[in-house]
């Protein structure tokens, strides 16, 4: 089967691993790799080279991949059907998920310099991580993030809020759950 309809086009591009099943194409059986300690002499082109359930599981992962797909598809056909335009339907939750993303990292930034003891983690180890400058690190979060973190955990930050991140100019984050008991800070593994 060839994608060509916009709507699997867009899916095949967001969810590559999920065409195999659509395509119908099978990896090669020497693309799985053996288990530890498994007999090396056995040729990756026997019977026994992945194990006897290899069909089994293979035919299970290509069935949820398949209904994967068709949920998709169905969905951008349904965005269509409604009058809007697919592709746009993708680039907007796309983003979506980019901006839930971009809140995730900083709130742990926040918590990995503002909420761990008895030290902070670096910026430049939080840099790393982060894929992000020290620079970045540090303006990254606001005192909204570090307020959001300690309603939602009740956790309180090491030192008050830092004037760096005094000033505000974040819209305000999503509203936050009921915090739970736990008061003291967060021992950190490094």
């Amino acid at each position: 089967m060839t994608v060509t309809d916009i709507c699997q086009v867009i899916a095949a591009v967001m969810h590559p691993q999920l065409v195999p099943a659509v395509t119908g194409i099978r990896p090669p059986a020497t693309a799985i790799t053996r288990p530890a300690g498994a007999d090396e002499t056995t040729p990756p082109d026997s019977d026994d080279a992945a194990g006897n359930d290899l069909p089994d599981a293979y035919t299970a992962i290509i069935t949820t991949h398949r209904a994967e797909w068709d949920r998709i598809v169905g969905e951008l056909i349904t965005v269509q059907a409604w009058g809007q335009d697919p592709l746009l339907h993708a680039l907007e939750a796309s983003r979506r998920r980019r901006d839930q993303i971009d809140e995730d990292i900083r709130l742990l930034l926040a918590v990995g310099r503002e909420f761990v003891s008895p030290r902070p983690y670096d910026y430049s180890t939080l840099a790393r991580a982060s894929g992000l400058t020290q620079y970045l690190v540090k303006k990254a979060y606001t005192a909204d993030d570090i307020t959001c973190i300690h309603q939602i955990t009740g956790l309180n930050p090491r030192t008050p809020i830092a004037s760096e991140h005094a000033a505000s100019e974040r819209e305000p984050g999503p509203s936050v759950v009921a915090p739970f008991t736990p008061s003291t800070p967060i021992r950190s593994l490094h």
